[in-house]
């Protein structure tokens, strides 16, 4: 049953996102959201090479890490959410900013992540 190891990974990345957010509150560039989508990007990369040799004989655990505790880190909701809010309050250049390090600082930590996970590629 690996719903239990879900559930925990989750309530886990849940706490830590929340956490993480809070840095939002007094600036205009969304912070928290940034920084869990980029470093929740890393962390799938890496826990998902890595985990293949480290965790073969554990699934549920890998589950755990990286559907439970990375996916509820991670939040793409929040992150188009706060993209329209830039949007509506007329703020183009940190609207612009903000996509485009979150995507492109997505994929360099994906890279690296699968890179020092042991794999060149996926």
């Amino acid at each position: 049953m690996p719903y239990a190891y879900i559930f925990a990974g989750g309530a886990i990345g849940a706490s830590l996102r929340y956490l993480i957010s809070q840095l939002n509150t007094d600036l205009t560039f969304p912070l928290g959201t940034w920084l869990v989508n980029v470093i929740g990007a890393f962390a799938m990369a890496w826990c998902s090479t890595t985990a293949l040799s480290l965790l073969r004989h554990h699934p549920k655990l890998k589950k755990g890490l990286t559907t439970g505790l990375i996916g509820a880190l991670t939040t793409f909701s929040t992150f188009q959410f706060e993209l329209v809010s830039l949007f509506n309050q007329g703020n183009a250049f940190i609207l612009i900013i903000y996509a485009l390090t979150s995507y492109v600082g997505g994929m360099a930590a994906c890279l690296l992540g699968l890179k020092l996970g042991g794999r060149q590629h996926a």
